[in-house]
């Protein structure tokens, strides 16, 4: 056996299985959300922007929450009894095709799924001990469900019907519930004592929010952050108004939308396996850096392209990009916290994440009302490059405190 191999199967093999289903159900909504609102919604392009960031209002503000919950019940009991209200309310949204609607199912959708994606990564630092390796391995595994799900979404949307297409969506959601079953239960629920409900309470404390914004002190942390937020450049734009423009501008499909997406996750897949080895040679806050940038560009670009060949080339460079930042991401973050902060740590960079998946939509929208859709992506696109420089000059001069 490998000596990066001294996690047993048993308990790796559930984690990455529960991420295969539940670790891209954001990415997979890129395909149908955008498409609903615009096409059976008559959504105007601000209005895009509101009901695709909506999905966000519940990951900035309870985020913290949610890895609260995770740290004392653990991610088995959190991600099935969330797994099954997100995939119910996914497959509710055609049952009321009204724009309020939507954005009140985006709203419990968002909360259901960052929680549960949330308690994959924890799982990497709780059961894995938050190695590069592991955090690639899950990264591949939910980057494959990732390839797969857009396509199939795409296609059914496409070829059966766009309620269809949101009730495979949910079946793809409950799936999740099912492998997260069999990850191993990480906390003991105590005799019942009032001091112990007390601590095991399911209410936001102000306590854990002290806690985990306190995190942000230490660099390696305060890095993931910045990093997070600034990789949003490219994650909000593909989750709002890159189907918007392959449809409007290049008539393109939904089923064609998925293959793209389907396309930068199974790059991303790939390129997630080697990150074990990539972090040899190059430090892993550079690496970080570096694919980040990858990640924003592979998208800003989209309004050069046209053929489905150079639009799958253009973002497979997205996808080796995101493929490798996030397993950077888990392990800088896991190894730099404890063991009962791991749910902590993952959702205070999932706060920043959706906080950047909420934001850049807005402001894209209103770009777009503007200046165009097409200057919006350019614009955007520029803007987190020079973000991301900006968190590479700070890093520089302060690299031995990442040492």
């Amino acid at each position: 056996m490998n000596s990066t191999d001294n996690v047993s199967w048993r308990v790796q093999a559930p984690v990455y299985g529960t991420g295969f289903f539940a670790g891209n159900l954001f990415p997979i909504s890129h395909v149908v959300i955008p498409a609903w609102a615009a096409i059976e919604l008559d959504a105007s392009l601000g209005m895009i922007g509101i009901i695709v960031a909506s999905r966000q209002l519940l990951p900035i503000t309870m985020s913290i929450h949610g890895g609260a919950l995770l740290d004392r019940f653990g991610p088995r009991s959190v991600i099935t009894i969330l797994g099954v209200i997100g995939a119910l309310s996914t497959a509710a949204v055609p049952m009321f095709p009204f724009i309020w609607a939507t954005i009140l199912l985006q709203i419990v959708i968002g909360f259901c799924e960052t929680t549960n994606w949330i308690g994959v990564q924890s799982c990497v630092g709780t059961l894995m001990k938050g190695k590069a390796v592991y955090a690639g391995r899950m990264t591949a595994a939910a980057r494959v469900g990732g390839a797969i799900g857009p396509i199939l979404v795409g296609i059914v949307s496409t070829q059966v019907g766009v309620s269809e297409g949101f009730y495979f969506f949910g079946a793809w959601a409950f799936c999740g519930v099912i492998g997260a079953l069999f990850i191993p239960q990480q906390r003991k629920f105590g005799d019942g004592s009032p001091d112990h409900r007390k601590r095991m309470s399911l209410l936001p404390k102000v306590g854990d929010y002290k806690e985990t914004l306190r995190l942000l002190l230490l660099p390696a942390i305060a890095l993931v952050v910045a990093a997070t937020f600034v990789r949003q450049s490219g994650s909000g734009v593909q989750a709002s108004f890159f189907g918007v423009w392959l449809i409007q501008e290049l008539a393109f499909e939904r089923e064609t939308i998925g293959y793209l997406i389907g396309v930068a996750n199974a790059v991303s897949a790939v390129s997630a396996l080697c990150v074990g080895r990539l972090v040899g040679f190059v430090r892993d806050y550079w690496l970080l850096l570096i694919t980040v940038g990858l990640a924003i560009v592979g998208i800003a670009l989209t309004p050069l392209f046209e053929g489905f060949a150079v639009l799958a080339m253009a973002i497979s460079v997205r996808g080796i990009g995101q493929g490798l930042n996030l397993p950077l991401m888990i392990a800088i973050a896991s190894r730099s916290v404890p063991f009962d902060l791991q749910g902590r740590v993952a959702a205070l960079r999932i706060s920043f994440n959706r906080l950047g998946s909420a934001v850049l939509p807005l402001i894209m929208g209103g770009l777009a009302e503007v200046v165009g859709l097409e200057n919006a992506f350019y614009l955007i696109g520029a803007g987190g490059v020079f973000l991301l420089m900006l968190t590479a000059c700070w890093v520089f001069f302060a690299k031995d405190r990442f040492q």
